[in-house]
């Protein structure tokens, strides 16, 4: 059976997608995010060429061979619409809302639409009014601090223990071109001199309580605090490991919950 490619690239590698592939068919998506389909006499050829474009660093994936199977796949990779600001996709994915966040799963790490994500996404949406400084703990993809620069933060770290899941969040920062504002490391949380005016977690109950002090160290005097992944059940014993925090109500999505907080006066 027949196969597809489809691959997102900025316009400046159309030329080099052409000499790899030869004849393709292109797409404009949005403001320089073309996508590229090109037909393959099998799957197999497919899935072998779509392996060779990521190991050059190209977002590429296998499209639907056939039109019977394209209605799940143009389903599966439709944009999520955060709020009303903000929609995540994969690059290939087409999206007409304000703010664009392009996350490439390849690397296993999903593509930022979890609820506990979701939730803290809303909080940088609503509070972040420009030039902040932002770390965001347990980085992985990388969404809460392309998102906070896209929002208008002047800098976010992302920190995080998995090697992995560094290489994805520096790629998914070039691709949403907020590389030079966005900077992911392994450096333990301990080891920050710096003080932010956000600070972000987004990890297991346990973690955020082994935590605790680390993250009120990072906070900025005026800064505000945003911790999510927790049950219903979590919340009052981890509000009790930031007694100099004063939370506000909890905030929840589906059996997810995420706290925001700032030093008490």
């Amino acid at each position: 059976m027949a196969g597809q490619i489809v691959v997102a690239v900025e316009s400046s590698d159309r030329s080099s997608i052409e000499a790899i592939l030869g004849a393709t068919t292109w797409i404009e998506l949005r403001k320089d995010r073309w996508i590229a389909t090109y037909k393959t006499a099998t799957e197999d050829d497919a899935r072998q060429r779509v392996a060779e474009l990521r190991r050059r660093q190209y977002s590429a994936v296998s499209g639907p061979p056939d039109e019977q199977r394209a209605v799940a796949w143009n389903k599966w990779n439709s944009p999520i619409a955060i709020n009303e600001a903000i929609d995540v996709c994969f690059p290939w994915a087409f999206s007409d809302a304000e703010i664009v966040i392009e996350i490439d799963p390849g690397a296993g790490f999903g593509r930022g639409d979890h609820p506990s994500t979701r939730l803290l996404l809303d909080q940088l949406t609503a509070r972040i009014s420009g030039s902040e400084s932002v770390l965001d703990v347990g980085c992985g993809s990388g969404i809460l601090a392309i998102a906070a620069v896209q929002l208008g933060a002047e800098s976010a770290l992302g920190i995080d223990v998995n090697a992995e899941g560094l290489v994805a969040a520096a790629a998914n920062a070039r691709r949403n071109r907020v590389a030079e504002r966005t900077s992911f490391s392994n450096t333990d949380i301990g080891r920050l001199d710096a003080k932010f005016d956000v600070v972000l977690a987004n990890i297991h109950y346990e973690t955020l309580c082994e935590l605790a002090n680390e993250l009120v160290n990072c906070l900025a005097p005026e800064g505000w605090l945003g911790l999510s992944g927790i049950s219903r059940a979590q919340i009052s014993r981890l509000s009790a490991r930031f007694p100099s925090i004063n939370f506000d109500d909890a905030y929840y999505l589906e059996d997810w919950n995420a706290l925001i907080g700032s030093f008490k006066i």
